[in-house]
């Protein structure tokens, strides 16, 4: 008896204690990512603490999704999952706008950030881009880096074979991600 081709074979069915096996594999490891992610912000935010810039990790979110692209104020609140009332403070803050008219007050304030600018829509006027100013660029860049760098020294403590096994895995979630279409 021949054979049978393999590429004309159908494949074989999981058993349903194959699917409860790797169902509870992914939600242990979903349970692992988010855990990490907060690890991963509390590294950011130490950062940004010991920066000379008073900006909040939101605003340094904004930053990093600017560093991509302008987008709509609009846009930004939808992305962020906040209000556009709300997104507008963020952006007053990065732009370096006070709302406080006391003269007092301004005298005090911390120096004008400009790390974005609001740029009109050349079809809409109704429409307000943001748009990282080169300041914001160098922010974002310095921030990222002392994040890589202590990131960097975390993974330092790792070995060889689990360096790659995370890496490779890291590369499957980020291209999952991406392709998900939710972002």
């Amino acid at each position: 008896m021949p054979a049978a081709n393999p590429q004309t074979q159908e494949p074989d069915t999981p058993k349903p204690e194959q699917l409860l096996a790797n169902e509870d594999r992914q939600r242990r490891c979903a349970q692992e990512v988010l855990t990490i992610i907060p690890l991963l912000r509390r590294i950011i935010q130490r950062e940004r603490d010991g920066s000379e810039l008073p900006i909040t990790l939101q605003q340094y979110s904004v930053l990093k999704v600017l560093h991509q692209q302008q987008y709509l104020i609009s846009e930004l609140a939808d992305i962020f999952k906040v209000s556009r009332p709300t997104m507008t403070r963020i952006i007053d803050g990065l732009e370096g706008r006070h709302r406080n008219n006391d003269q007092s007050a301004k005298s005090k304030a911390p120096r004008r950030l400009k790390l974005v600018e609001r740029v009109d829509s050349p079809d809409d006027r109704r429409l307000v881009y943001a748009r990282i100013t080169s300041e914001g660029e160098a922010v974002v860049r310095r921030y990222h880096s002392k994040a890589e760098e202590s990131v960097t020294s975390i993974l330092n403590q790792i070995t060889g074979d689990e360096f790659e096994a995370i890496e490779k895995a890291m590369n499957t979630l980020r291209r999952s991600l991406e392709q998900s279409g939710d972002l």
